[in-house]
């Protein structure tokens, strides 16, 4: 049987019996044979062919999609779309706020102020587009060009304060200054110079107390500046550590802001997952267990939130779950960003559980894990052994 229909809506697996049109605006040799390749569909259907004849007794093609597989395609395309625009605004953004930020620290090391509007601006942009696409964004943050790396990392460092502040619930103000903290933290790193910033191998002592000057020279750059005191507060303190052992002044506990807490785990997260000269860059899931293993560097309560403002955490930590049971942390092989919870323990039974596993994306990790628990406040006295049968990917309830 012989149908007439427009190349519109020719599909694959059609036999054709004939393409209307003058031969020579045809795009094929043969006048009759089937399609079997996309390269001939498109071909076809860009031409100034208008209509063919099928021969439907000699066609393959699928049985016509049913509303709901229709309406899944439609879905399914509509979501890459989102996402190449959504990577296209990020990378815009990147690209934006590092040009402000190069001019910012230019003015800066000119003795001029810099431009607070601009400044403003790219944390509001920043802002915006972590409700896009926060992932996206955040992913894009770890991609730094060498050339402008103290750039590129301040931005990084805006985008994580900023993530980190909203994850934390503070007012919007607060977020705005937390942001602001982020991009003038390192702005002292202006005055040092590039072969000691960029050095591959160890600094000196001389090199070293070179280095350590920079908050203090950042916050004298910004001090005729408008800049908000807690953004002065960040640069200046942000290499502080909460055992005292920090510079420039030693501070301890709570001699040190929320703010240049903050600040000191985003700086150190996003050097770690960034590729230097000196070094290759972390996978973010081993830079967030090296910091956890760094006692006295950093406050644990806020290095756990910030691990879930990210939604990273080290393979085998323990998690309390807002449902009622504790889980353990795991990977998924080389797909870190499909990282694993074995859900394995009963809270209100107290009893152990055959262990059930969901996905971190498909879970919302800041309201579904509470905290990181000390095993034995849950009598898991033998922690260890259950740690590693879950690794392993066993069950232990079994005997």
């Amino acid at each position: 049987m012989l149908k007439r229909i427009p190349v519109t809506d020719v599909t694959l697996g059609m036999y054709i019996h004939a393409i209307e049109g003058p031969w020579l605006a045809q795009p094929f040799w043969r006048p009759r044979f089937r399609l079997t390749s996309i390269d001939q569909l498109a071909e076809l259907q860009h031409s100034k062919v208008k209509a063919v004849v099928i021969d439907l007794a000699r066609s393959n093609t699928p049985p016509k999609a049913d509303m709901a597989t229709r309406v899944r395609r439609a879905q399914t395309r509509a979501a890459i779309e989102r996402r190449a625009a959504d990577f296209r605004a990020a990378r815009h953004l990147t690209n934006d706020a590092r040009n402000v930020m190069r001019g910012a620290f230019d003015a800066a090391n000119r003795g001029e102020i810099p431009n607070s509007v601009e400044i403003d601006s790219v944390v509001q942009s920043i802002t915006q587009a972590l409700d896009r696409n926060r992932s996206m964004l955040l992913g894009m943050m770890r991609l730094k060009k060498s050339d402008s790396y103290t750039y590129f990392h301040s931005v990084a460092v805006g985008t994580l304060m900023i993530n980190f502040a909203r994850e934390l619930g503070l007012p919007e103000e607060e977020v705005r200054m937390m942001g602001l903290g982020g991009l003038f933290h390192d702005i002292g790193k202006i005055r040092i110079a590039k072969t000691v910033l960029n050095k591959p191998g160890k600094l000196s002592a001389e090199e070293w107390d070179e280095m350590r000057r920079h908050p203090e020279m950042g916050h004298a750059l910004l001090l005729d500046g408008d800049v908000p005191p807690t953004a002065l507060d960040v640069c200046l303190h942000h290499h502080e550590k909460v055992d005292g052992s920090g510079y420039p002044f030693g501070l301890a506990g709570d001699q040190i802001s929320l703010a240049a807490r903050m600040g000191a785990i985003c700086d150190v997260y996003d050097a770690l997952t960034s590729e230097r000269p000196y070094k290759d860059a972390c996978a973010p899931v081993a830079a967030v267990a090296a910091m956890a293993s760094w006692a006295g560097h950093f406050d644990p309560d806020l290095l756990f939130i910030f691990m879930k403002s990210v939604c990273v955490f080290p393979v085998g930590m323990l998690v309390r779950l807002r449902s009622g049971h504790l889980a353990m942390i795991r990977d998924n092989g080389r797909q870190t960003n499909r990282a694993r919870l074995s859900v394995f323990y009963d809270i209100a039974e107290q009893r152990l559980l055959p262990p059930s596993e969901l996905f971190l994306s498909d879970i919302d990790v800041s309201a579904a894990i509470l905290e990181s628990p000390d095993p034995l406040a849950y009598g898991l006295e033998n922690w260890p052994t259950i740690k590693e049968t879950l690794l392993e990917g066993l069950d232990p309830t079994a005997p």
